[in-house]
């Protein structure tokens, strides 16, 4: 009754303005509210309309949908408007779940925290060399579920990083080994990015690989990496996480099979009331939808408070206005207005508020109880990734502690399974005392789960220490990740049925596909010891080049590096290559079999009269190239903003090498006279290029004076952008070797200056490629290819010597293309590339298949101009499609080492 009188006093209370705190807070750019959203409930001065917002819960308390602009202005609730927010959601609860608390005896198995992606809110994920990588082997993973099954868990929740260059069926075989094993244990495993990363690994679609989890025993999805489902936001905080489309397409075909799944939101980073209402609404659309169909669908909601501690994109100051974490005021309105707007009683509505006690602690989320929450989630046992953030709530929720929360709030509590079917009930003290409370806990404990024979009060009884935590996990040298994934290696050499043909996405020969040889890992330094090559069971895999051409417009470079083989001195306007002369060189190539002309230049400085005139020269050339039915493909050194728009306005594709995030720009280093090749300049164009939607090619210099970690860094630096923008196509590994033109030779004085810690000339260099491409292939998202330039590998060593074996080696490892083979190579003139009838014969008998490509892949053909798409299209008719005959005799070979 009292309860009843407050919110009726609220209800008629409420006067004045509240001014709405948060959203100042926010960067202009990221909040998207049009003028219309708010014209409601906002008046001139930007505060909300007190009397709306209480109209609007009036139209809740009489189960009518809230619309996202009413949700956008609950979110802006404060003060006493705030409190009659919680208590109606209170009473939404009530009348719609009852009385009654839930929670689920279960516990987290995060079997990996490598990943390919590099989210700014995530502490959790480390690289595939990071030290603290680990790799949790079968073995492990199965210890865990027994010893949860012994304490009473019904369910294990598995989620990890995503691996790179993940076996497709590694995700199936541990569901499968779980299930084998505790056949009655709920699997609630992989969220929606991981089944993306499973289906993409599998070379399969996302139905056909949720078809495949649940014939291995996964029983429901967890609705985690939604995050706000606000495509700009999501690009803001996650570049290259799934978008928006893509997670309502894996929750809608999972509850088209019939998985039930949960529905997840993280707040409190950089997110406004619009993107928070609209991604409640959404959420309630898919749910219409399901219910539509008559599938079960989200199971609960669980708002997620960001933990900011450890967050990248929080220690890292950048130009996203990123805050704290939530107030306890936001944690408040997310369940509140999530309660009201997924009304179970009306079309599209969830039953289940779920408040999690890792994010917000045991009061905080007791207190949610009273503001539309219904559900403590689970007791987790090894919290592994709020933990990593930086939470300080632990990571076991004992059973009991979850019971005396309830009751001291005289609410019923209940043990239920993951898709809320009721295991145990348990009464309520007859009052909230501590003796009270303590004799029904004592109940409670003499009691037994269904279906098992533990005591309920085993887990009460142990140390969250048996678990080990994520920390010591990290600190110790168990489970490196490195060395628990060797034996997948085996495992995986051949491909799965589903992508047995050559042809299809997930076979291991199909350009931009994973090379699971690579789960190894890199090992630090190499050696000519390492070009010893161990042959795997023979396969036709494709290996990729571009036939091309190279038109050079200037080779005058006002950067002078010592390993420089093109440059020349400065000349005047009038040498430079004429539009007459390129288009006779376009002309003659006709009936070549060319397709990629290379534009490539020297550098005029960025401050030079004649800058303009070269950047036109440039575009002339490439429009040139265009009108003769070829596709450009420009390396001219960074450029400005409005430069590379006007150059890739006439390009597939265009380029420019990183070579090492190491400065070697000091007295003695081979960048000592080299502005333009500072790294954090380079860094920022392949940033720019990611920006602009230009499909790019970058590459390292190997052997100039860089260590081993600083190439891993660089990989780990091309990497972090690649996944961002999904830009770059291919990474050059590119073994520094000596020619004729280079001013720093072995001996020279100063070779090993400070700024050059080490110098590498051609084979020594190129013996240490192998385990660089592994490393490459461990580090780099799957479809960016890595590229080796055969010409410099064959032509320092015999071709079928040391060299071929280095270049097979390296093909085995990961790299996947060629790059452009020409008639000349520009950079290294004196190095001739190989004939390609020799080289494809040869590579035939390896099992390899040597392909022609196209300068641009498929996945970025929407990105070009129109004018440069209908070349495309025209040159990727006149692809080979008939098998060669050294092809044939790849296959015949084959198939005759099959029997």
């Amino acid at each position: 009754m009292l309860a009843t009188s407050l919110r009726r006093v609220l209800s008629f209370s409420c006067c004045g303005r509240i001014k709405d705190c948060s959203t100042t807070r926010l960067a202009r750019a990221f909040y998207f509210s049009t003028d219309s959203t708010l014209a409601s409930s906002t008046d001139s001065t930007g505060s909300y309309n007190r009397q709306q917002l209480h109209r609007i819960l009036d139209f809740a308390r009489n189960d009518k949908e809230i619309s996202s602009q009413d949700a956008e202005l609950l979110f802006q609730a404060t003060g006493s408007d705030l409190l009659a927010l919680a208590l109606t959601a209170d009473e939404m609860r009530s009348r719609s779940a009852g009385p009654e608390v839930t929670y689920v005896v279960n516990r987290n198995i995060n079997f990996t925290n490598v990943c390919v992606k590099r989210c700014g809110f995530c502490a959790f994920s480390r690289t595939g060399v990071d030290h603290e990588g680990y790799f949790l082997p079968l073995d492990e993973i199965l210890r865990r579920a027994d010893e949860a099954r012994s304490l009473g868990a019904t369910e294990v929740c598995i989620q990890a990083g995503l691996p790179p260059n993940m076996p497709g069926s590694l995700y199936e075989s541990i569901a499968r080994s779980i299930k084998e094993r505790h056949p009655d244990m709920h699997i609630h495993a992989f969220s929606p990015e991981e089944v993306m990363w499973g289906a993409k690994c599998s070379g399969t679609t996302v139905l056909d690989f949720l078809l495949r989890l649940k014939d291995a025993g996964v029983d429901s999805l967890p609705g985690t990496s939604a995050e706000i489902l606000d495509n700009d936001l999501r690009k803001a905080v996650a570049k290259g996480r799934l978008s928006v489309e893509e997670w309502t397409h894996v929750v809608s075909t999972a509850h088209s099979l019939g998985f039930p799944t949960t529905a997840t939101m993280m707040f409190g980073f950089c997110e406004s009331p619009h993107h928070l209402a609209k991604h409640l609404v959404l959420l309630r659309d898919i749910q219409k939808k399901a219910q539509e169909s008559q599938q079960i669908g989200f199971t609960e909601f669980v708002p997620l408070g960001f933990v900011a501690a450890e967050a990248p994109m929080w220690k890292k100051a950048g130009s996203l206005p990123v805050r704290s974490g939530p107030t306890g005021a936001e944690v408040l309105r997310a369940h509140a207005v999530a309660r009201l707007v997924l009304n179970p009683k009306l079309p599209g509505g969830i039953r289940n508020v779920q408040v999690s006690w890792v994010k917000e602690g045991f009061k905080t989320a007791q207190l949610m109880l009273l503001a539309g929450a219904n559900d403590l989630g689970g007791t987790l046992m090894n919290e592994s990734i709020s933990t990593a953030a930086g939470a300080q709530h632990g990571q076991l929720a004992k059973p009991a502690d979850l019971r005396r929360l309830v009751w001291d709030l005289e609410r019923p509590v209940a043990q239920r399974t993951t898709s809320y079917g009721i295991l145990h009930r348990f009464d309520s003290p007859v009052s909230a005392s501590w003796d009270a409370i303590l004799e029904a806990e004592k109940k409670a404990s003499a009691m037994t789960s269904i279906g098992t024979t533990e005591a309920l009060d085993s887990l009460d009884t142990v140390s969250p220490r048996q678990f080990g935590s994520f920390h010591q996990l990290i600190a110790s040298s168990e489970y490196r990740f490195l060395e628990a994934t060797k034996p997948l290696r085996k495992a995986t050499r051949e491909p799965s049925p589903a992508s047995a043909s050559p042809g299809h996405p997930g076979h291991p020969g199909h350009p931009g596909s994973r090379n699971f040889s690579s789960w190894a890992g890199p090992k630090p330094g190499g050696g000519e010891q390492d070009v010893v090559r161990a042959r795997e069971p023979a396969r036709c895999q494709t290996i990729t080049y571009s036939p091309s051409y190279t038109l050079v417009p200037t080779y005058e470079c006002f950067n002078v590096c010592s390993y420089c083989n093109f440059r020349k001195n400065l000349t005047k306007q009038g040498d430079w290559m004429s539009d007459e002369r390129a288009k006779q060189k376009l002309t003659a190539l006709w009936g070549q079999g060319v397709d990629e002309i290379l534009v490539m230049a020297g550098e005029v400085h960025p401050l030079a009269s004649n800058r303009q005139a070269w950047i036109q020269r440039a575009v002339s050339i490439c429009s040139a190239a265009l009108d003769h039915g070829f596709l450009p493909h420009t390396n001219v050194g960074p450029l400005s903003r409005q430069e590379m728009q006007q150059l890739f306005a006439v390009n597939a594709s265009m380029g420019l090498m990183l070579e090492t995030t190491k400065a070697l720009n000091g007295p003695g280093a081979v960048h000592q006279f080299a502005p333009s090749k500072k790294p954090s300049l380079r860094i920022a164009q392949l940033r720019q290029a990611g920006e602009l939607g230009v499909p790019f090619t970058t590459g390292l210099l190997i052997g100039i004076g860089e260590t081993h970690s600083d190439r891993l860094h660089a990989l780990e630096t091309i990497a972090g952008l690649a996944q961002e923008f999904k830009h770059i196509q291919e990474v050059i590994l590119q073994p520094h070797s000596l020619g004729s033109n280079q001013k720093l030779k072995p001996g020279v004085q100063n070779t090993q200056s400070s700024g050059s810690e080490r110098i590498l000339f051609g084979s020594a260099s190129i013996a240490e490629l192998p385990q660089l491409v592994k490393a490459a292939r461990s580090i780099l998202p799957p479809e960016v290819q890595i590229q080796v330039p055969p010409n410099l590998i064959l032509d320092n060593f015999d071709f079928f010597d040391r060299g071929w074996q280095t270049l097979l080696q390296c093909l085995d490892n990961g790299a996947g293309d060629l790059g452009g083979i020409s008639p000349r190579d520009e950079v290294n003139p004196d190095f001739s590339f190989p004939i390609i009838p020799q080289l494809r014969a040869a590579l035939a008998k390896e099992g390899y298949r040597l392909e022609a490509r196209l300068p641009v892949y498929p996945q970025h053909l929407s990105w070009l101009s129109p004018r440069v798409q209908d070349i495309v299209y025209q040159r990727s008719k006149k692809l080979p499609d008939k098998i060669s005959e050294s092809e044939r005799s790849c296959d015949v070979r084959l198939h005759t080492s099959d029997r």
